[in-house]
């Protein structure tokens, strides 16, 4: 079996409140006023895996103690 290319949304340290905020409830800005981007709140990681968990995997040891959202990670194609 090969491998897939798999995007990993990975969460910024500190943003996790921000992050679910931002992609599930469509906020503009944080209790603090600040103003929420995608690349405030976490950024993607392209891997090649043979599956999801594998993907995750791959990624979890790049980026030690960050969370990933694995309910976004999608496989390509």
């Amino acid at each position: 079996m090969g491998k897939a290319t798999f995007i990993v949304k990975v969460i910024r340290e500190g943003r996790e409140r921000d992050y679910y905020d931002f992609w599930l409830r469509d906020a503009k800005e944080n209790e603090a006023g600040e103003k929420l981007h995608s690349d405030l709140v976490g950024f993607t990681d392209v891997v090649e895996a043979k599956n999801k968990n594998e993907a995750i995997r791959l990624v979890r040891a790049k980026n030690p103690g960050l969370q990933i959202d694995t309910d976004a990670t999608k496989r390509l194609g």
